[in-house]
Formats: C-alpha cells, sequence, structure tokens
C-alpha cells in the first residue's frame, strides 16, 4: 500500500495514542512557565527520523507545516532546543520509550502481527545527538561513548553513541526485544 508522502505524518500520527506518556512528561513544565504540548513534542521525536532530522537543532528548525502536523500551536513558538534536550532525557529517565515499546510488541503479538517462531539477533550503533568527546578519558556508563566494530571486509567502523542489541520477528521483521549495549568498546 503505497502512502502520499503529504498524508504520511497525518496517517502515522491518527494511529498513536501518546496521552498516557505526554502525562508522564507534563511535571517538566518549570512553575510559571508557559507549557509546551509534551505529546507534540512526542510526535515531533517519532516523525523526527522518518523526516531525516537528526538534532535538536534541526527539529527545533523545521517548517510551519511540520510543526503543525505534530500538533504545536501556530500562535506560540516553537519549543527551544534546550526544551527538547530536557524532553528527551525525561523520556529516557522515566522509561517511556521503554514502556511504550513493550506495549506495543504486546500489541503485535496479540494480533497476529509477531509471531516469534523465527527469531533474528543482531546489533547495531545508533549515533548521539551529544558533542562528541575524545576518547581518551570517556569512562564507560549509561551515557553516550565510542563505539567500533569489523565490518565484513575487515573494515573497523567506529561511532560516537551506542549500541543495542535487537531480536527482530523474521516473518514480520518488527523488533521484538532490544538491549542497549553500554559497554560498546
Amino acid at each position: 500500500m503505497e502512502i502520499d508522502p503529504s498524508e504520511r505524518r497525518e496517517r502515522f500520527f491518527s494511529a498513536l495514542d501518546l496521552g498516557p506518556y505526554a502525562a508522564k512528561l507534563r511535571s517538566l513544565t518549570p512553575q510559571g512557565a508557559k507549557p509546551i504540548s509534551r505529546e507534540a513534542i512526542l510526535r515531533a521525536f517519532l516523525a523526527a527520523p522518518l523526516e531525516g532530522i537528526s538534532t535538536f537543532t534541526q527539529l527545533h528548525r523545521r517548517d510551519l507545516r511540520f510543526h503543525y502536523q505534530c500538533g504545536f500551536s501556530l500562535h506560540e513558538s516553537v519549543p527551544s532546543v534546550s526544551t527538547l534536550s530536557r524532553v528527551f532525557q525525561a523520556i529516557v529517565d522515566k522509561g517511556v520509550a521503554e514502556t511504550r515499546f513493550a506495549e506495543l510488541v504486546r500489541q503485535c503479538r496479540d494480533e497476529g502481527l509477531i509471531e516469534g517462531e523465527h527469531v533474528a539477533i543482531d546489533s547495531t550503533a545508533i549515533h548521539a545527538y551529544e558533542r562528541k568527546h575524545p576518547r581518551s578519558g570517556v569512562q564507560p556508563s549509561n551515557r553516550v561513548n565510542w563505539g567500533a566494530k569489523f565490518d565484513a571486509f575487515g573494515n573497523r567502523l567506529a561511532w560516537f553513541g551506542y549500541k543495542v542489541h535487537l531480536a527482530v520477528d523474521a516473518k514480520s521483521e518488527l523488533p521484538m526485544a532490544l538491549t542497549p549495549d553500554f559497554d560498546t568498546l
């Protein structure tokens, strides 16, 4: 089924109920500050990879149509880069992404989309939004780090970010489980 690119975001968002997850993030608004829709920010984060947006700055500078489709008010300014960064960190700290992932996997199993009879397991690099740090002096932690691996031709590939191990249903090609690897070196 082909989806017209102009309808892609709208159809994507109509299938998502982000209200419960946005509620977990509402406490981030400083007292006295005008609240920015956490649900709109979550939509923007989900749409970013689909649109080739890889930094908070790019997300902040995106056109009005994108921001409107994500649910931001046209009468107010878009969230600052620091606001986007704080909300993203809260998503990580409060486990919002892990909770939603587990619920989606359960829902896909219930609907028969994921069978789990044949599973493929592999890992992949996830590049970080953060500023790169020198390799010396970086201590392994649950934060961003340098990672490296060898490709099929023996070439060493290095990245600054994270590494994640995935278990994927071979038939549907949908992820079933993931585990971050914080010791990438």
